[in-house]
């Protein structure tokens, strides 16, 4: 598989813009998020683990996998 250059992995991975008005609620019972949340809070955390190894090498699908994953596993806890 080709490796796009630094700056075109940059383009692709641009910072998830954020959502104003919605956000997730303290309440109990109101623990549930909407897919549109959902798929929000999983590009933002793949963005960051992107920016943690500083947009170098990596896969931006194991990124978006492994961010999945883990929010995943927080919205169920």
């Amino acid at each position: 598989m080709p490796h796009q250059s630094t700056a075109a992995s940059e383009k692709n991975l641009a910072k998830p813009a954020r959502k104003s008005g919605k956000g997730l609620s303290a309440k109990a019972g109101q623990d549930r998020v909407d897919r549109e949340d959902r798929q929000h809070m999983i590009s933002t955390a793949a963005y960051y683990r992107a920016e943690r190894r500083g947009f170098n090498g990596g896969d931006e699908m194991q990124d978006w996998l492994e961010a999945e994953a883990e929010i995943d596993a927080m919205l169920c806890h």
